[in-house]
């Protein structure tokens, strides 16, 4: 049975929604898989009960990556979990793989809508209305953006905010699932209004197929997550706008696209407090403290323990404090409301943290059980510290997590180029970079390693008299960890 990757799939009493990654019984509500799982169900499902392999499972669902086999066993588990009393449909053949044992069919998708901020995203990078105007007015004169970051930065949250801004119809694609230029094309093709059912390669064949009302009305396409894909989304953006005049593009990745007519945009971090700074309104004024009393208030208010361990956060900023930071009444009632030597505390946590937002609100989220100075303490050891909540996307559970995905994206020389530059200070130069990196790697192969580093936001680089380079403190930490050989 040969299936596109969009649209929901029908199976007994089950139904499968493969962009959605969701798997609903017959009355019951829909049960989260995972990206993973959703992957290899729809691999399974697509090779209409052919045995696949090992290999072929691994290559679909961690493309690119060397993973153990107890991974791909975790995920199976996981699946005839959520068949539950049909868990027989996932089968196991000794010594050659697993197959797909029911006959699914396809059901029309309803027509995408534009989604709003997931919880995961809900209290990231608060985009400012210059910010998003900014966006707005890039996107009208260029017709193509691209939102391009560090991980964690708020590319998507940035892009959500002008996509509800905008003034026109809008369709999202969200591109993590997409293994494939196929299979980014097909849930291109859905968020523009094709119905599923057939194969949309190569980019040409959509935009031939496309509603004619977006060859003439103004509309947005706003591909989030390009940079897995990113070959396949410049050929994809170039052809759709030479054959839709009134369509924009705004997409977000960790590089740029390099497509013709693209306008690459640098998402900044947070705004942060000068350093010393000790004036709580201006402190509590800054992007970065705002997002993290935010972020802290609400952990406080949804801990099932909140209680306890608000009394624990008490206890533990009072402890290295000439008075309590937080009044009993404060804790009775469990709110968070920080005093000036609390925000100072907090804008210190930031700068140690770049003002990158996803980091800020991982550390937000842990106040109501470790309290701000043992936060502050635990930044030592950051990447195990910030992990973020069960319903997160599994690239913004954990900081690790996130970079990750940008770490399996690198040639193998820029992956060395980061371990071997995490031993150098927080700037360097280009000469005690190519020192670092010799014997590995000539003068003119450091260059390009930096160059590359840089174009996947995970290298910053100030121009002045001469180029100075720095990593951020949590892709340093990460690059630490990975060893430096």
């Amino acid at each position: 049975m040969e299936t596109d990757t969009m649209g929901a799939l029908a199976f007994g009493r089950h139904t499968f929604d493969p962009a959605r990654c969701e798997l609903r019984t017959a009355g019951g509500a829909p049960v989260p898989l995972g990206q993973r799982a959703a992957r290899l169900l729809q691999a399974l499902i697509e090779a209409g009960g052919r045995v696949l392999s090992r290999d072929d499972l691994l290559r679909r669902a961690w493309p690119g990556q060397d993973i153990d086999d107890g991974n791909l066993r975790v995920q199976i588990a996981a699946l005839r979990r959520a068949l539950a009393d049909d868990r027989a449909l996932i089968g196991t053949v000794a010594g050659r793989g697993y197959l797909f044992a029911g006959r699914a069919e396809r059901r029309a998708a309803a027509r995408p809508r534009l989604p709003g901020p997931a919880p995961h995203l809900a209290g990231c990078a608060p985009a400012g209305p210059g910010l998003v105007d900014d966006v707005l007015a890039r996107v009208a004169a260029s017709r193509f953006v691209t939102l391009a970051g560090a991980p964690g930065i708020g590319k998507t949250a940035l892009a959500l905010a002008a996509a509800h801004r905008h003034g026109g119809t809008v369709a999202w694609a969200g591109l993590d699932a997409a293994g494939t230029e196929e299979g980014m094309l097909a849930i291109v093709a859905a968020a523009l209004g094709r119905q599923p059912g057939q194969r949309w390669s190569p980019a040409a064949g959509l935009a031939a197929r496309l509603p004619a009302a977006l060859h003439s009305a103004p509309a947005l396409l706003v591909l989030d997550n390009c940079e897995h894909l990113a070959d396949a989304c410049s050929r994809l953006v170039e052809t759709l706008l030479a054959q839709c005049p009134e369509l924009r593009v705004l997409a977000t990745s960790r590089q740029p696209l390099l497509a013709s007519g693209e306008t690459v945009l640098r998402v900044p971090a947070l705004d942060l407090p000068p350093p010393g700074e000790t004036d709580p309104a201006r402190l509590a004024g800054s992007g970065a403290v705002a997002l993290f009393v935010a972020r802290a208030a609400a952990a406080s208010k949804a801990s099932p323990h909140s209680t306890a361990s608000h009394a624990a956060f008490t206890h533990a900023a009072s402890t290295h404090a000439t008075s309590p930071h937080v009044s009993s009444a404060d804790v009775a009632s469990t709110a968070f409301l920080p005093d000036a030597a609390d925000l100072m505390s907090i804008a210190a946590i930031c700068h140690r943290l770049d003002g990158l937002p996803l980091a800020i609100e991982l550390a937000a989220a842990q106040v109501p059980a470790l309290g701000l100075r043992r936060i502050a303490a635990g930044l030592d050891d950051m990447l195990r510290l910030l992990q973020g909540p069960p319903g997160a996307t599994t690239r913004h559970r954990t900081l690790r997590a996130a970079l990750d995905w940008s770490h399996v994206l690198l040639p193998p020389a820029a992956q060395e180029a980061l371990r071997r530059l995490a031993r150098l200070p927080a700037w360097f130069t280009l000469d005690e970079a190519a020192a670092v990196l010799r014997p590995s790697q000539s003068a003119y192969e450091a260059i390009d390693s930096l160059g590359v580093l840089a174009a996947h936001s995970l290298l910053a680089v100030e121009h002045g008299h001469g180029a100075r380079f720095r990593l951020l403190s949590t892709t340093r930490a990460y690059a630490l960890s990975l060893g430096n050989n």
